[in-house]
């Protein structure tokens, strides 16, 4: 069925495509005195695609309807599916407007004088680019929710309406060359050459708005490197850019090379100009056959899941960290990737050209700024694995941080020890000694990294894989734990000095206040919070100075109080507002973070993303702050960016 499916989806969008394409032809290319043979033949393609958009679409909403409902074709018609469809679906809906202006379109073309109008021309426009555009909400850019919802369907409508405008005006184009290439007309090389000119302008815009619009679409779909070649539908994407490209070339081709021999309409040069018309001719039904691939390409696309609801698997055996970089060879390798992009650009329009000896200087500049970058980006140069781009399947909380505690004493401790520095019983016995998983180091490694380790092994077989004794949920555990206390670790070399880069993560929780439950995420959500460890039933008299803290500062700071070490007594009076309420498995989570000689408080002051940017504790150099530093400190840490959209991919 999906098969099936797919190829109705290519035959619609061809068919669609060609028709848009066919009025674009008339309204922005020919000229209105074409030959009553080409118009015929125009209006035998347009009644083709017509027919064919129609036949295509209403086996379209027969295949969808069937897999909506899990039917064989002849149930789906039987037991009135189809009409379910259309009456109380989007894509139904749909449908039905695309139906309606292709029989308005039809009465259109029954129209004997039209295609001498201009009125006529722009009106069989209109209809078609509404058929074609109408396409979006059948896609992907239908089904993205919200404000970047809108900016998604906008740019797969103008995608659509751009490939329709440049694809297919191709036929009518080679159908115009092949008329003018068969006329006797002296002015017959002038007539080609204006409108290959013509054309050549409405392909040049078409091509901005395609590259532009797929940018957007991209950046939705499959915005990440790991997502472009480590998934299927990433690769098929980059396998469509690739097509895309080399059509661009060969209309740089016709724009640079064949249509400057039209220049002339000497009887001299009759045989050069009607060669140019013959490669121009190939040249368009040469567009027309990879437009037609990339259209199959897209059908496929529509129904697969987008790059970045998909794990991707990592194809090479390297990453690129350049974060590593330092500024200047970031700003450096910055210019250097512009410059081969114009070097490239260059390269391919003075081969289109002709120009072999400017081609070869601007492709041995492409060669040197690709030489230099890849000396810059040496340090920044990784180890990678199928799994290094994967997103962790567990959330970074307490729940899978406990979990992971009791799996890594079971099976982790014997070799990296209890407390995680590689010094563990078996440790003395192996030939490499266990990595320290407290040391900072960790952090230059993914999680996927870590993940494809504890399910492998390392170190040629020093460190077993679990993938055999663990489920993966539970190896995510473990890692989020490992995570954890090194980020815990981390955290106590964090000091009242509002840290700008990101540190240590504090892993979600929920906890209840005032009768309700809540997580930390949530209150993160409207700003910054602090945390107020206490490794004891904290005095009321601080809870009560918290509580007034809070109220004295407006930068929405949530103040959050947690004893880790809860009395099973319950409380006589309800407790100040600060404190709020944890099981035991999020106080041991969260006393991974507390600073062993704090005198019995840590606090520590989090942005919207969860991160540490400062830290006190009740004893030591970093004393607990006066409200009105902590207001000045929280005002700050306010103004830092929420956590940007993932685009690291989707766990499932």
């Amino acid at each position: 069925m999906e098969n099936f499916l797919i190829a109705a989806r290519v035959v619609h969008y061809a068919s669609t495509i060609s028709l848009a394409g066919i009025f674009a032809f008339l309204c922005f290319i020919a000229s209105p005195d074409t030959s009553p043979r080409l118009r015929r033949q125009l209006s035998l393609v347009a009644w083709a695609s017509l027919v064919v958009a129609l036949l295509s679409g209403g086996a379209w909403l027969l295949f969808v309807s069937a897999q909506m409902s899990g039917q064989p074709i002849a149930a789906t018609l039987a037991q009135g599916v189809v009409a379910t469809v259309v009456t109380r679906t989007r894509f139904g809906q749909i449908w039905i407007l695309r139906f309606v202006l292709a029989v308005i379109l039809a009465l259109l073309l029954l129209m004997p004088q039209g295609w001498r109008r201009w009125l006529w021309r722009w009106a069989g426009f209109a209809l078609a680019a509404g058929m074609l555009a109408s396409l979006a909400w059948a896609g992907h850019g239908g089904a993205t929710p919200g404000r970047p919802g809108e900016l998604h369907l906008a740019a797969d409508m103008l995608h659509l309406l751009a490939a329709g405008a440049w694809v297919g005006s191709l036929i009518p184009l080679a159908l115009l060359l092949a008329e003018i290439r068969r006329s006797d007309d002296p002015f017959a090389a002038a007539t080609a050459r204006r409108a290959v000119v013509r054309f050549s302008i409405l392909a040049a815009v078409s091509v901005v708005v395609l590259f532009t619009a797929g940018l957007v679409n991209t950046w939705f779909l499959a915005g990440t490197v790991p997502a472009l070649i480590g998934t299927g539908y990433g690769r098929l994407l980059v396998a469509k850019i690739a097509i895309f490209a080399t059509m661009v070339i060969i209309a740089a081709v016709n724009l640079l090379r064949m249509t400057p021999r039209l220049a002339s309409a000497s009887v001299e040069r009759r045989p050069l100009i009607q060669a140019a018309l013959g490669h121009l001719r190939r040249n368009a039904l040469v567009e027309a056959g990879l437009g037609l691939c990339v259209l199959s390409i897209v059908a496929i696309l529509g129904i697969l899941p987008p790059g970045l609801h998909t794990e991707p698997g990592w194809p090479l055996p390297f990453r690129l960290e350049l974060g590593a970089l330092a500024g200047p060879a970031q700003m450096l390798l910055a210019i250097l990737t512009a410059l081969a992009g114009v070097l490239a650009i260059t390269g391919v329009a003075t081969a289109a050209a002709g120009r072999y000896r400017a081609m070869t200087v601007a492709w041995s500049g492409l060669a040197t700024c690709v030489a230099l970058g890849a000396f810059i980006v040496r340090p920044a140069v990784e180890p990678a694995y199928p799994t290094s781009f994967y997103a962790p399947a567990e959330p970074y909380a307490a729940a899978s941080i406990i979990a992971g505690a009791h799996l890594y004493a079971e099976n982790c401790a014997l070799c990296h020890g209890a407390d995680g520095k590689g010094g563990g019983p078996a440790a003395a016995a192996l030939t490499v000694r266990p990595a320290d998983l407290t040391a900072p180091h960790l952090f230059a490694h993914t999680p996927g990294d870590l993940f494809w380790w504890v399910s492998n092994g390392r170190d040629n077989g020093v460190m077993p894989g679990f993938a055999g004794i663990m489920s993966p949920a539970d190896r995510w555990d473990v890692i989020n734990f490992v995570r954890a206390r090194a980020a815990g670790v981390l955290s106590r070399e964090v000091g009242p000095k509002i840290s700008t880069a990101a540190t240590a993560t504090i892993p979600d929780f929920a906890f209840e206040s005032d009768g309700r439950q809540q997580t930390l995420s949530s209150v993160l959500e409207s700003g910054p919070a602090l945390l107020a460890l206490f490794s004891r039933p904290p005095p009321a008299a601080r809870l009560e100075q918290l509580a007034a803290t809070q109220k004295q500062i407006a930068s929405g700071l949530r103040i959050l109080a947690v004893d880790l070490a809860p009395t099973a007594t319950p409380l006589e009076t309800e407790p100040p507002a600060p404190l709020v309420g944890v099981s035991a498995d999020v106080a041991a989570a969260l006393a991974l973070f507390r600073a062993g000689d704090d005198g019995g408080e840590t606090d520590l002051l989090l942005d919207r993303a969860g991160d540490l940017r400062a830290r006190w504790t009740f004893s030591g150099p970093d004393a607990l702050p006066e409200p009105a530093a902590l207001a000045a400190a929280a005002a700050r840490v306010a103004q830092f960016p929420a956590a940007p959209i993932s685009h690291a991919g989707h766990a499932h």
